[in-house]
């Protein structure tokens, strides 16, 4: 009996698997590849949303954190430089995309949403959640997550096995705001002193309430006990270059470093430094000192025994200039009205704030 051996075909056979392979192993590159691109248009947009949407905290009305957030979304014609991702013409940013919530960094879990919330009312809510998804992991409402087609799904069709031709694609991110120290100045404790704000120069200034002498030191350069002083916040040197630099980026609400109470230390300087005094003039007097030129000022511990150091922040204080005294004696000194124990996190606490994105831990991103 003749054996047949006939194996023309078998090549065709063994090349078609191949490329049915390899063009599932395309698709399924072309997915991941596709999927990250969504997710790398949608992420820079719920950021910058939530960083617009926080700044508006402070008003207390839910209606302008939502409104915020809304702005930077892509309208053609009328905002075209506007965050545009997949079909954002037809899933914008809105109210239903904003959970406000408390953040702190001490507490597992560090997100919650916030509470005391109503439609006019931001409870205490000191964050913005703003996220593309189709669920909430901290039960506030919700939008829509991001519809990317798939390529390689029309392969597996073809196999009887029935998916879906687009993937949900989520995106979030939460903003929390803090309110900032604004004039370079701390003091240690807090309470008023020298009656009626006697400069040491003879003269008496109107009784203001709570007032107060700061700066610098006592003239013989003996800081022992001294009870004012310059800082630069967290950053190093506490020196008069830095020193005068944040003097006039707090008369404006620029790029002053944020503290904490009891987290890290805060760098000072116990120097009379005749030029930051002379920027103290520049960037608050204008037409004289009235209620814009007010700041808030760390408060160190009392009786530290040497303002060079590196003192924890033990509370905030509210001060406002009322005059610049100099004197034959060589001491120079701010003199103004202090109110101790002032809540940073409160509106109004500075009338400048920071913004910085935190990670969503139940969300992953």
């Amino acid at each position: 009996m003749k054996t047949v051996r006939n194996e023309q075909g078998s090549v065709l056979v063994f090349v078609t698997l191949m490329i049915v392979l390899l063009m599932i192993m395309v698709g399924m590159g072309l997915d991941t590849g596709h999927l990250s691109y969504i997710r790398s248009q949608g992420q820079p947009a719920v950021d910058a949303a939530a960083l617009a949407a926080a700044m508006a905290i402070p008003t207390g009305l839910p209606a302008n954190v939502g409104s915020r957030a809304a702005e930077l979304n892509y309208v053609k014609g009328s905002n075209d430089g506007g965050n545009n991702y997949l079909n954002s013409p037809n899933n914008l940013i809105g109210d239903n995309n904003v959970t406000l919530i408390n953040y702190d960094q001490s507490r597992d879990p560090p997100i919650v949403a916030a509470s005391g919330v109503s439609s006019t009312s931001t409870g205490d809510a000191n964050g913005v959640r703003v996220a593309l998804e189709g669920s909430n992991p901290y039960g506030g409402t919700v939008g829509a997550p991001m519809k990317s087609p798939l390529f390689v799904t029309p392969l597996f069709n073809l196999f009887g096995q029935k998916t879906s031709g687009t993937q949900n694609v989520s995106v979030s991110a939460v903003a929390v705001i803090q309110a900032v120290p604004g004039m370079p100045i701390a003091i240690s404790g807090c309470a008023p002193s020298n009656a009626g704000c006697d400069g040491g120069d003879g003269t008496i200034a109107n009784p203001y309430t709570n007032c107060r002498l700061l700066q610098v030191s006592s003239g013989n350069g003996d800081p022992t006990n001294q009870d004012s002083g310059w800082t630069t916040f967290n950053m190093k040197p506490a020196n008069a270059p830095n020193i005068k630099a944040l003097v006039g980026n707090g008369s404006t609400c620029g790029n002053i470093p944020s503290v904490n109470i009891g987290a890290g230390c805060i760098y000072l300087n116990n120097g009379q430094i005749i030029p930051i005094l002379t920027e103290f003039e520049k960037a608050y007097s204008g037409n004289g000192y009235g209620p814009e030129d007010c700041g808030i000022v760390p408060v160190v511990r009392a009786n530290i025994p040497n303002f060079n150091g590196c003192e924890p922040v033990e509370s905030f204080a509210r001060f406002c200039i009322k005059d610049l005294v100099k004197n034959d004696n060589g001491n120079h000194y701010i003199r103004g009205d202090l109110v101790c124990n002032w809540d940073i996190n409160k509106v109004g606490g500075t009338g400048c704030y920071t913004t910085r994105l935190v990670r969503d831990t139940k969300s992953g991103m």
